[in-house]
């Protein structure tokens, strides 16, 4: 195995001088230092926020808010809020339009932190635990008999839409999961603020689940329920364990700790499912207005996962993965038989001094149970990266190779992949129901050709 090579301290001084620099973000420079309506705006627009219009209901919601206005948020045209003025101003929160260069240098910085934090713990990865821990509080509560539930997309807002049997056909209640182990006399950090559920998390049932892990199996220990920002006793959400004093979660807690607590954590979530808006699944998974502040790579994925789901052919149906950052992106389910799909959205590359390009590429990670996925579906969009107008379908093995591992997958808009004894070939995007019916016949080698 290649090592790669480690960062001079003149790029390590780079990144932490980007970090530094951009912590802070540029704003229009303003006369005086008295804090006015005007100035909040100029500063926020400056910042890429689109605000409501209305004066009167911004200054409105400023006052309801009894602080300073360097300590207030501004409402947004869609619903929502902004982080606080003071947040942004002093680099501890990124404004919308933070340039690409700066989040992949901030990202950098952050994840070797936290690399060495949890190394430093003894901690392993964190960010799977949503779905084991959720399934087992199905299992505990009886909820399985009685709540339906499909996962979404990863890299959405959403973790899983929710069905109880009295709520209107079709519909569902967006749901962000949250889950933190136990620690002797600490707290657990659940990673929510007051100001995700304003913004991001608005409209969404929060499940929070503690746990611990014993001879390998996960069992539910404390479980906390959110429908509203107002819920949140400050600011975060890191309660403690075992509180000594005033407990602050009081509120919330259900210690999940006999067959009375079983059937109270049951209750609560059916009736919280109730309290907030409910959207068809199309739009829990797809929406933009439910899936708020996603990368821009996100954004393009849904376009295929949604154009996939929608064109299938009706002997097939499509479910999300549960288990995220992982290889395959959902299962094709036909007659008791299923596929594990990996969607991947091509880029162009390698750009031609008339201005265009010859050839197409796409990321091929550290592909995390590459064996579970059977095909490679590469969807091509149109120019403005909205419009599905094309297919490729691979055999996962010819992508999940040690030899890719890292590596951009790459291929000329002829077919060619340069040391890959075959051709890729793009179809159109009316032939999908096509493709699958071969998916499912496994036939066509390394690739489906029709």
């Amino acid at each position: 195995m290649t090592k790669a090579p480690r960062k001079t301290a003149e790029q390590l001084r780079e990144q932490k001088r980007l970090c530094e620099k951009e912590k802070k973000p540029a704003m229009q420079s303003q006369k005086g230092k008295h804090l006015t309506l005007v100035k909040m705006k100029v500063a926020y627009k400056s910042w890429g926020f689109k605000l409501d219009p209305d004066d009167d209901k911004q200054r409105e919601y400023i006052k309801s808010q009894g602080k300073a206005m360097s300590q207030c948020k501004m409402l947004l045209a869609d619903g929502t809020v902004t982080p606080l003025y003071h947040s942004i101003r002093t680099g501890n929160t990124k404004p919308p339009n933070t340039s690409l260069k700066v989040i992949k240098a901030r990202k950098e910085a952050g994840n070797a932190k936290k690399r060495a934090t949890m190394i430093a713990r003894g901690l392993g990865q964190r960010n799977h635990y949503e779905e084991e821990t959720f399934e087992a509080l199905l299992d505990v509560t009886g909820l399985r008999d009685v709540l339906e539930y499909h996962w979404v997309p990863d890299g959405d807002n959403v973790d899983v839409a929710l069905k109880r049997e009295n709520m209107a056909a079709g519909t569902y209640c967006a749901s962000q999961l949250k889950a933190s182990d136990t620690t002797e006399g600490g707290r657990f950090n659940f990673h929510v603020s007051k100001t995700d559920m304003e913004t991001k998390y608005k409209g969404q049932l929060i499940i929070a689940i503690g746990f611990k892990r014993v001879n390998g199996k996960i069992t539910v220990t404390q479980v906390f329920v959110l429908s509203s920002p107002d819920d949140l006793p400050g600011n975060s959400f890191c309660p403690m364990v075992d509180p000594k004093r005033d407990d602050g979660c009081a509120h919330l807690r259900i210690r999940m700790d006999g067959i009375e607590p079983y059937k109270v954590c049951k209750q609560t979530i059916l009736e919280g499912v109730l309290k907030v808006p409910h959207h068809t699944l199309d739009d829990t998974c797809f929406s933009l207005e439910v899936n708020r502040n996603l990368a821009e790579s996100t954004k393009t994925e849904l376009i295929g996962f949604q154009y996939i789901k929608n064109a299938l052919p009706a002997s097939t149906t499509m479910t999300m993965a549960s288990d995220k950052n992982k290889t395959v992106d959902f299962k094709l389910h036909r007659a008791g038989a299923a596929l594990g799909i990996s969607a991947k959205t091509a880029s162009l590359h390698h750009k031609k001094a008339d201005g265009s390009y010859s050839g197409f590429f796409f990321g091929v990670k550290a592909a995390p149970d590459s064996h579970k996925c059977d095909w490679v579906l590469v969807v091509y969009l149109d120019a403005t990266r909205k419009i599905v107008e094309g297919f490729s379908a691979i055999k996962s093995s010819a992508v999940y190779t040690e030899a890719n591992k890292g590596k951009n997958f790459r291929w000329n808009k002829s077919g060619q992949n340069k040391g890959v004894d075959y051709v890729l070939k793009k179809h159109k995007a009316s032939d999908l129901p096509r493709l699958v019916d071969l998916m499912f016949e496994q036939r066509g080698g390394q690739q489906i050709t029709l």
